[in-house]
């Protein structure tokens, strides 16, 4: 019995890692193509990162806390996006194009909640490096959370995937996207992250195959993003968001790398 559990465990955690190459691989096809083939990259990079970081919990939570921690990003974030894009709270009035990612329920494609899964985990499990302390992990994974949606609204504006009602009201050089959406964001992955600190509290395992999913998503989105932003991306537009995105990811990346190399120095796993 302990075997087959340990062969389960093993088996996700490959898939975490495969997945993840899938998501990443899309993203390297995504400046390659146009119209509707760049849709279904993005479709491809949500879907699969989602996955690898739900494959992720049940290898270290096992297949129920998983399917909460899925609830608890997926659900939070999607539930959010329908009341946002109904009433305008908590990000600012914005609608989508629902006829490009996917099918849709209330004007929210269903795939929007898998970002929010593959951002969410990815940042919790980042902020167990730095801290086990409950408040600091949330403020850190929260402030990871707003920094890659400083990449994340941009590029799906440019895409033209959804489009604000307000477009001068941003920070410098990306005013197209409303500061209230940020605001938004801080207080959605907030809530999602005092959830994920009951349902997961169990310490974080640094082993090179462990930390492929989380801490490669991470690393790829944070400092990959700028170079497509700035070289692979045809928008120069775009280049605006490369500060705040690698400062505001950074906030939490930063202090993570430097408790990785402590961690790394001192053998401990």
């Amino acid at each position: 019995m302990t075997t087959t559990l340990t062969s389960r465990r093993s088996a996700s955690l490959w898939t975490s890692a495969i997945l993840l190459a899938c998501s990443i691989a899309a993203q390297i096809v995504y400046p390659l193509v146009d119209g509707v083939a760049r849709d279904r990259a993005t479709v491809v990079v949500v879907a699969a990162a989602a996955a690898a970081m739900v494959a992720h919990a049940t290898f270290r939570l096992g297949a129920l806390r998983a399917v909460a921690v899925f609830a608890a990003t997926a659900g939070i974030g999607w539930t959010a996006e329908i009341v946002g894009v109904a009433t305008g709270f908590p990000f600012g009035d914005y609608v989508y194009a629902t006829d490009r990612i996917g099918p849709s329920v209330a004007e929210v494609p269903v795939i929007i909640g898998l970002a929010w899964t593959a951002g969410g985990y990815s940042m919790w499990w980042i902020s167990a490096l730095i801290s086990d302390r409950r408040p600091v992990r949330i403020a850190l994974a929260t402030a990871g959370m707003v920094g890659w949606d400083l990449y994340l609204d941009p590029q799906m504006v440019s895409a033209r995937l959804w489009s604000w009602s307000t477009v001068d009201a941003g920070l410098p050089g990306i005013d197209q996207i409303p500061v209230t959406n940020y605001l938004g964001w801080a207080g959605v992955a907030c809530v999602m992250f005092v959830l994920l600190s009951v349902i997961d509290l169990k310490p974080v395992a640094v082993t090179p195959l462990a930390s492929v999913a989380p801490l490669g998503w991470f690393t790829w989105t944070w400092l990959g993003s700028a170079l497509a932003f700035l070289v692979f991306l045809d928008d120069s537009a775009l280049h605006a968001a490369v500060p705040y995105g690698l400062i505001g990811m950074g906030i939490l990346g930063v202090p993570a790398a430097v408790a990785l190399a402590r961690r790394t120095r001192s053998g401990i796993n």
